[in-house]
């Protein structure tokens, strides 16, 4: 199969590898946004970002050569516009930028990110609320061994406010699965990391966390679930579960 180049790639709207001085895997010439002029002042930021490049270049170099290569190169091109939108350009500093680069690159990973707060790091009102995701789900049908089929189904997660406590929320969710599997978040304490919603759960023999970015996507205010090596939803709901990648709509 022929392998993509560097300008198919560029026409999905993803950043590129580059022969700029300054490393960064876009031109910093052209650079119009504070995430991108940030990366461009900053030495290791520009690396980190040509690093990410890379990363994603072999992605899709990698899909290529499976045999269902359309399928893992759609997702490593979603997967990336995700992390783009929902994760790196939420940052509001330097630092976070840093741990998001890292993490997405694999350099670090279980980062420490619950750093202290100043007014300006507080979520705003879109990181509140109820979120949901309309959808169909497969079900086999075990009885008459039909073929799979499907049926209409929600998720759901609320955001709640504690009073006087603009960093924490109680979050409480039903997510569904295929063959109409169920996984609850019950009343889950969760605290605001600059760019996201953050669940401990100690409950297994290490600590794990569920972490949930707001931002607007799409034109509409959503919510993304990225399950750190899935370990999350695992102990909660076993191998049914599957939160990573979970993208819900504000309502």
């Amino acid at each position: 199969m022929k392998k993509l180049t560097l300008t198919t790639i560029s026409t999905l709207g993803i950043y590129l590898l580059s022969t700029y001085a300054n490393s960064a895997s876009f031109d910093c010439n052209k650079a119009s946004t504070w995430v991108e002029k940030t990366i461009c002042k900053s030495p290791e930021l520009s690396k980190l970002d040509e690093a990410m490049a890379k990363k994603y270049i072999k992605d899709l170099n990698n899909a290529a050569n499976d045999e269902d290569s359309e399928v893992y190169k759609n997702n490593a091109i979603i997967d990336q516009k995700l992390w783009l939108n929902f994760q790196r350009n939420t940052c509001k500093d330097t630092k976070c930028l840093i741990r998001e680069y890292e993490e997405h690159i694999g350099e670090k990973t279980g980062s420490d990110w619950n750093d202290d707060l100043d007014s300006s790091d507080l979520p705003d009102k879109n990181a509140f609320g109820e979120f949901s995701k309309n959808f169909q789900i497969s079900v086999y049908n075990v009885d008459d061994k039909r073929n799979n089929t499907f049926q209409d189904a929600t998720n759901t997660l609320s955001i709640n406010k504690v009073d006087n406590k603009p960093h924490i929320s109680v979050i409480e969710s039903i997510l569904i699965f295929n063959n109409l599997h169920t996984c609850g978040i019950e009343e889950s304490i969760a605290t605001w990391s600059q760019n996201h919603w953050v669940i401990y759960d100690d409950s297994q023999d290490k600590e794990v966390r569920l972490r949930l970015y707001p931002a607007p996507y799409k034109g509409k205010n959503q919510l993304l679930l990225r399950d750190v090596d899935y370990q999350f939803s695992s102990g909660r709901c076993g191998v049914r579960g599957y939160f990573d990648s979970i993208i819900l709509e504000h309502q």
